[in-house]
């Protein structure tokens, strides 16, 4: 899995963050990856949500692009 480094205007959808939270790194911009949902729908997550919702996924015994549209759902209906 590769994710996208450096990249100018990087913000993770769940998380919201843009600044890499690594103290080593702090001037670099947090590394993201756009996925694509089964509805089609693109969601750029950070390393650090993505490996979140591959657990919930796996716990939950769902696909992970199923997964992302639930929470997409959920969070257009909250308004967040």
């Amino acid at each position: 899995m590769s994710f996208t480094y450096n990249k100018k205007n990087a913000k993770c959808m769940w998380c919201k963050r843009t600044q890499n939270p690594h103290p080593d790194y702090s001037y670099e911009t947090i590394p993201t990856k756009v996925f694509t949902t089964q509805k089609g729908k693109e969601v750029e997550l950070c390393f650090s949500c993505y490996e979140n919702e591959k657990i919930i996924s796996k716990d939950n015994d769902i696909l992970l692009k199923k997964n992302l549209d639930l929470k997409l759902e959920s969070l257009k209906l909250l308004n967040l």
